[in-house]
């Protein structure tokens, strides 16, 4: 299960990195690249024009001819066509391949992608070695996120020695530097005290400045402040929310206490509790579609059954659309 998180969030991080460069080009200064970023990108807009056209087979064939011809940002779309799949099949390996040249050409956001590489072994060498050696110089090039995906190898290194220190600094670097993903990774190792002492102050700090759909497991972990009252007193208005956002972004773990929350808020609501209700199902429904453990599947049944018998039959075709959308990268709470 973890295996498979991990590769979800790296393939949305290079979908999100394919639609912010095709959308400002590549959002880095030309002093990022040891060429000259202007020749590259001219030769590029009739390609660019055909993808956004979703005419992938002549973009595609367009990017690869200046690609042969070692223009560094077009080796970078091409990697994109094959990880993402944009009209063709993905392969992983041939992306990897390209994302290689990319990188050679000192394109920063293809080092980190080709670090990803190295420790799936598509295409290019399996090492974390390598992998480190690329995250390193991707965050040298500007990729917050980098530091810390290096910072991670030196506490678990299997190619070399542990540095918990080192990897600690590069992962506070990265978090300073507005990453995301070292933010979400401070405060978690904070809260059950994994490679940083347990700090929980330091840890709900870190999640106040990072907990957002785009966190939701940070946004997890800060629900239990309030749900559970650690460090200060139980406010479950608060866990509620937070618990929302994190499923909101699909963290399963935030169905069941968000479903559960919603729940007892309807059964103790003396007046407008039409939006509780249809919110209990709502997440009730999420649960009972992704339970992965028996004792979860049958607490999201045992919900929905009580929910049933309390929710109009004409409401449940709406609501049960509302739960594909979410499932389709849509937004539940808002709604």
């Amino acid at each position: 299960m973890m295996i498979n998180q991990v590769k979800y969030k790296m393939s949305l991080s290079r979908l999100f990195i394919g639609f912010v460069f095709f959308s400002f080009l590549v959002p880095f200064s030309a002093t990022a690249f040891e060429n000259d970023v202007d020749d590259w990108a001219a030769p590029l807009k009739s390609a660019q024009s055909l993808l956004a056209q979703k005419k992938y087979h002549e973009a595609l064939t367009g990017f690869k001819e200046q690609a042969d011809l070692g223009n560094g940002l077009a080796q970078f779309n091409v990697a994109l066509f094959y990880d993402l799949g944009w009209g063709i099949e993905p392969i992983p390996s041939t992306a990897c391949q390209w994302y290689q040249k990319a990188a050679d050409n000192n394109i920063p956001v293809a080092m980190q992608s080709l670090a990803q590489c190295h420790l799936a072994g598509h295409g290019v060498k399996k090492s974390s070695k390598l992998a480190y050696h690329w995250f390193l110089k991707a965050f040298e090039q500007g990729i917050a996120d980098g530091g810390c995906n290096a910072g991670k190898l030196l506490f678990t290194n299997d190619e070399g020695e542990i540095d918990i220190d080192y990897g600690q600094r590069l992962c506070l670097e990265s978090a300073q530097q507005g990453s995301i993903f070292a933010q979400s990774q401070i405060a978690k190792w904070y809260f059950y005290g994994q490679y940083f002492p347990q700090d929980y102050q330091k840890a709900f700090t870190w999640l106040q400045a990072v907990a957002s759909a785009k966190a939701p497991n940070s946004a997890y972990l800060l629900a239990q402040f309030y749900d559970q009252g650690i460090g200060m007193n139980i406010d479950e208005k608060q866990a509620l929310y937070w618990y929302e956002t994190s499923a909101t972004g699909k963290f399963q773990q935030a169905y069941l206490p968000t479903a559960l929350l919603y729940w007892k808020a309807f059964t103790q609501a003396q007046e407008h509790k039409e939006n509780l209700l249809a919110k209990s199902y709502l997440w009730t429904k999420a649960l009972s579609m992704t339970s992965e453990t028996f004792a979860d599947k049958e607490t999201a049944d045992k919900l929905l059954t009580k929910i049933l018998h309390e929710i109009p039959e004409s409401w449940l075709a709406s609501l049960d659309k509302k739960v594909a959308k979410h499932f389709s990268l849509s937004d539940l709470h808002s709604e």
